[in-house]
């Protein structure tokens, strides 16, 4: 529906008028856009319902531009670790072994060599987590033996370059895996 002009040859240019003009078409093609959705099946027309407004934000979505990437500068500084060595309590009689193992060195040599029980080395090994530090000593590596006042192991540190691998400590005949910081 349009409106003549009138006789008088008076046009009304107010905003509303203006924009009714301009939105009449798009408004025509959403009365004829509708009347066709109300044609199709129940079932399509809930899914062009459904569909519609997650197609119309893929297609205004737009992706976060890529940050580019930013050069390396500087040194960081991390210590990785601090000695505890120092603050291992000694049982009553006992005594600290520092020891750093050499090339072909086992356990089981080690503990021939300072005369301590076999059995300890059967139940160490019990005691290992999967990941083997005692079947797997490295040279270098350094052991920390506390010896209890017996001369039993009380207590054994396995660290690499500074830094606690796996602690061991005696419970009864057997021993535990220590969490250690």
């Amino acid at each position: 529906m349009t409106r003549r002009k009138s006789d008088t040859g008076r046009r009304s240019d107010s905003f509303g008028t203006t924009l009714n003009e301009l939105t009449l078409p798009a408004r025509q093609g959403l009365g004829r856009g509708l009347d066709a959705l109300a044609r199709l099946p129940k079932g399509h027309r809930t899914g062009i319902l459904l569909l519609l407004p997650l197609w119309l934000l893929l297609l205004l979505w737009q992706p976060a531009p890529a940050v580019p990437p930013v050069p390396v500068s500087g040194a960081l500084s991390v210590p990785l670790g601090t000695d505890h060595s120092d603050t291992l309590p000694i049982p009553e009689g006992g005594e600290r072994l520092d020891h750093r193992v050499a090339q072909g060195e086992t356990l089981s040599s080690l503990f021939r060599t300072l005369q301590l029980p076999g059995t300890d080395v059967i139940a160490l090994v019990r005691a290992e987590p999967s990941y083997k530090p005692i079947s797997n000593l490295r040279a270098g590596q350094n052991l920390i033996l506390i010896l209890n006042g017996q001369g039993q192991l009380h207590y054994l540190e396995i660290r690499e370059q500074g830094l606690t691998i796996s602690a061991f400590r005696r419970l009864g005949q057997e021993f535990a895996l220590v969490n250690t910081p």
